[in-house]
């Protein structure tokens, strides 16, 4: 009777144990930190940001891992999974034969057992007690969650080496597509990892991972997860997989992660970049630069922003991102701008001072004295002079003395004011430090905000900042609107629309490029301004079509010169590539044709039609002279000017000469035969 009584009582503890003490012991799954994925427009996804620099990591519901991927986890690592309740009575008689009889040590582990060690004491060394409180918590396991749930647990954790800690995580990793996508071959081959990540890591112990992987082929093969047919497919299936993971975008997705003060876990950041677009471009520049080469031309970084939409599109960086260590966000980085800025010392120009495209100004030495008694003298950066040119002239052919004569006009601290509110915010320093030499070169920006605030060219003058972020930084995106960008007037279109003008019209740009160069297009309207350093070590260009907002910047990283061309030849082949990859079957019927096969043509350009001059007073006559000037597409091998239809045999016109309604004529001859002419009215005050 005593007997059957302790039996009873002893049954009674264990039922106690087993259905009331699982619940009160408190088990804590930690969770995992998530990762965040950066996507194109199209949702391609670009990158997976590091939780903690520690976790690759997106949590699955257990129905979105494939079937065949579960089947064999459960087989290989717990085969008895569904028909235990919290421990495998198999396994446990099992290791303790082999730990009394000193086969070797072992410890009877179920899922829930893993998931407990895993979460609790990871890497620790075990030992009875340790595993006797594994299976207490292993059984609290099994009582709070089902088996269903306890398997997505286990699938969320498991650690694939390389900080992979899902098999979303890994199968991108290690063969750059989905889990999904996936043969039967490459998911057994993610299985085996899982055993010990450091012992059967493929990439530097391929040995022990060949032969556990053939270990487990078979083992599914016996609990007939797979069929003898497969199982050969499966062993004689070719595997390749990537030693290493590199980004499908790194400089895009380092510019996301420098742009936001914050980035939280479990973000799904939707970029305003085409992935499959940018890829197109890139392969199209890395196919100009070959014929660079032999100039010295290495590297090239590009942007482009839908005109229409302010959206970044394309962000590239230079040739090769992994190339040694050069991984910098050259597109933020600080570099002299040269004579970039003088579409906006031009517009400022034409505000505060009155000015016209057709206003002229005197391109010869001039000096300034600086505040260190020292004296400032610019040069242009052909080292030669124009006399009186219009500022047409000057913008368009980039000539640096008159931008000088401009900026102390206008003064500095007004035209750092203007830079400011087109969002070139890198100026930093006050107007005493820039000085005159902020119309050429001295001060530092970045290319991203110098394309930026090109905007006001683009877009006339309702100015808006760029969209990089598609849809707000959250991981739901249900019924919330694309976010926009924000946009502010700055100043009166009539004047953005003289620079545009100006760096828009053939006329414009014929002495500066040629008619049939990379920069010339019959076809479409594109503005354009280059520039180049004057030891030739970059050279920079932007562009925008109606379409599109261009920057295409050609470079060495090494800081050597690029060789044997002029100005902007390197950028050009690049640019006209891009221009009618982007907009192949963009035309403009209203663009003046200067084709020479279709249309001939001759243009005065100096002095501007309906000019009007005025005898500045504090300058000798001698000096205010006005260069004659005419652009053609004819050829020929006579040049006559006329001066009120009188032949005029001077390059130069004086003011003095300027009367009323002075008539200017030029023609061109071939053989002694009249093949072309123009002439144009202008007026003296």
């Amino acid at each position: 009777m005593k007997k059957s009584k302790i039996l009873v009582f002893s049954f009674l503890i264990l039922i106690g144990i087993y259905f009331i003490f699982p619940y009160f012991i408190k088990v804590e799954i930690k969770k995992i930190p998530t990762s965040t994925i950066i996507l194109d427009e199209n949702w391609n996804e670009l990158w997976e940001i590091i939780a903690k620099e520690k976790y690759r990591h997106i949590e699955k519901k257990l129905n979105e891992f494939p079937e065949f991927l579960k089947k064999s986890i459960v087989k290989v690592e717990d085969k008895r999974f569904y028909l235990h309740s919290w421990i495998d009575y198999i396994w446990i008689i099992r290791a303790l034969k082999n730990n009394i009889f000193g086969w070797n040590m072992q410890w009877a582990s179920t899922i829930e057992n893993q998931i407990i060690r895993n979460n609790y004491w990871l890497n620790q060394k075990r030992d009875y007690l340790l595993k006797l409180k594994e299976y207490f918590l292993a059984l609290a396991l099994d009582k709070k969650y089902s088996k269903d749930e306890i398997l997505e647990i286990y699938l969320n954790n498991i650690n694939f080496w390389y900080l992979n800690y899902w098999a979303e995580s890994a199968s991108r990793f290690y063969y750059k597509k989905s889990l999904n996508n996936l043969t039967k071959a490459e998911i057994i081959w993610l299985i085996t990892i899982i055993k010990n990540p450091n012992k059967y890591n493929p990439i530097t112990n391929l040995s022990n991972f060949n032969s556990r992987f053939k270990i487990l082929v078979n083992n599914l093969y016996e609990n007939k997860v797979i069929t003898k047919s497969q199982k050969d497919e499966i062993l004689a299936e070719k595997l390749t997989f990537y030693k290493w993971q590199k980004n499908s975008l790194p400089y895009i997705v380092d510019f996301i992660k420098n742009s936001q003060k914050e980035i939280k876990n479990d973000w799904k950041i939707i970029t305003t970049i085409n992935y499959n677009l940018t890829k197109k471009i890139d392969e199209l520049a890395k196919t100009s630069l070959k014929s660079l080469a032999w100039k010295n031309v290495w590297d090239y970084g590009i942007i482009i922003i839908d005109k229409k939409t302010m959206d970044l599109k394309v962000m590239i960086w230079w040739n090769n991102y992994y190339a040694e260590n050069w991984q910098v966000n050259w597109s933020l980085a600080l570099r002299q701008p040269w004579s970039a800025l003088k579409p906006f010392l031009y517009t400022l120009a034409f505000q505060n001072l009155a000015k016209t495209p057709s206003s002229t100004i005197l391109d010869l030495p001039v000096s300034y004295p600086t505040s260190d008694g020292n004296i400032y003298e610019p040069k242009n950066y052909s080292l030669n002079y124009a006399w009186e040119i219009t500022l047409a002239e000057a913008l368009s052919q980039s000539i640096n003395i008159p931008a000088v004569k401009l900026l102390n006009d206008i003064w500095i601290n007004n035209f750092m004011i203007f830079l400011k509110a087109v969002w070139i915010t890198s100026l930093n320093k006050d107007s005493d430090f820039y000085w005159l030499s902020l119309a050429l070169w001295s001060p530092e920006v970045s290319l991203y905000e110098l394309t930026r605030a090109y905007w006001i060219f683009a877009n006339n003058w309702d100015f808006c900042d760029v969209n990089f972020i598609n849809l707000p930084l959250s991981p739901i995106f249900k019924n919330i609107e694309k976010q926009k960008s924000s946009c502010k007037k700055i100043i009166k279109e009539k004047y953005i629309k003289m620079v545009q003008e100006i760096l828009t019209n053939r006329y414009f740009k014929l002495a500066w490029f040629p008619i049939n160069s990379n920069l010339d297009f019959p076809d479409r309207e594109v503005f354009v301004k280059t520039w180049t350093s004057r030891n030739f070590r970059d050279n920079w260009a932007l562009w925008y079509t109606n379409n599109y907002i261009i920057w295409i910047w050609v470079w060495n990283k090494d800081a050597s010169e690029m060789l044997w061309v002029s100005g902007a030849t390197w950028a050009w082949d690049i640019f006209k590539k891009v221009v009618y990859a982007l907009d192949n079957k963009e035309t403009n019927s209203k663009i003046i044709s200067l084709d020479k096969q279709t249309k001939n043509y001759i243009k005065i350009i100096s002095p501007l039609d309906k000019s009007i001059y005025e005898i500045n007073t504090w300058i000798p006559l001698k000096a205010q002279k006005i260069k004659l000037n005419f652009s053609s597409n004819l050829i020929y091998d006579k040049i006559v000017w006329y001066i009120n239809e009188k032949i005029f045999d001077w390059e130069f016109l004086s003011i003095e000469d300027i009367w009323k309604d002075t008539i200017i004529k030029v023609e061109v001859y071939k053989d002694w035969i009249l093949i072309g002419s123009d002439k144009v009215i202008i007026s003296r005050k």
